[in-house]
């Protein structure tokens, strides 16, 4: 096993436990759950606190964080997995929780259904890694796969949640970010390969002369 296919089984096992911790009442979910209320208040840490309580049902959610981790790693590599991951999870509430602030700056009445709702769960994280991995399939002209993975992912989620609300938005976001990474990282890649062919086609310094 490698350390990052580690690094996604132990913050499993992270999430599980205070998951755990949550539903026999350990852990109040105000404590690391996010909110465009918590985001205007200036509690930004909770941005990244939010993964840890995994959203119902428990089981699925956990588990498909493992499965579209380990798969995110297998296809996309380390550092794109978790920069996807990362960046999906934390940016997509950012922008969502900053759209709703603004809204209600003009209208304070404005998303008042969603404004203190706890938001939180391994969702974001795990379309950000569908995104990395449908962009890695793209990109390999398994272009079908693609966008099956992609919209099976979402009636997956639909189905699950039941009823969506502006705050799933993330997940769309989440989504573009992890395209972002894998495309950033295939484009780095490229021009990589590009100079190391343009510097063996260089002649050799004449040092006889």
């Amino acid at each position: 096993m490698t350390r990052s296919a580690g690094a996604v089984l132990g913050s499993t096992g992270a999430i599980s436990v205070a998951t755990a911790a949550n539903r026999i009442g350990a852990l109040p979910v105000r404590l690391v759950a996010g909110s465009p209320q918590a985001f205007q208040s200036g509690r930004f840490w909770l941005l990244g606190t939010s993964v840890l309580v995994a959203d119902r049902p428990a089981v699925a959610s956990i588990a498909g964080f493992a499965v579209v981790g380990l798969a995110a790693i297998a296809l996309c590599g380390a550092r794109v997995a978790w920069i996807a991951g990362v960046s999906g999870h934390v940016l997509s509430a950012a922008l969502v929780y900053a759209a709703i602030v603004l809204a209600r700056l003009d209208d304070p009445t404005a998303f008042h259904s969603v404004f203190s709702v706890a938001d939180y769960g391994t969702s974001a994280v795990i379309a950000a890694w569908i995104g990395a991995v449908a962009y890695r399939l793209w990109a390999r002209d398994a272009r079908l796969l693609a966008v099956s993975l992609c919209a099976a992912a979402g009636l997956i989620g639909w189905l699950f949640k039941g009823s969506l609300s502006v705050l799933d938005v993330e997940h769309a976001v989440a989504l573009a970010c992890g395209v972002a990474a894998m495309r950033a990282a295939s484009i780095l890649s490229t021009r990589s390969v590009a100079r190391d062919s343009r510097r063996r086609r260089l002649p050799a310094p004449d040092l006889a002369g």
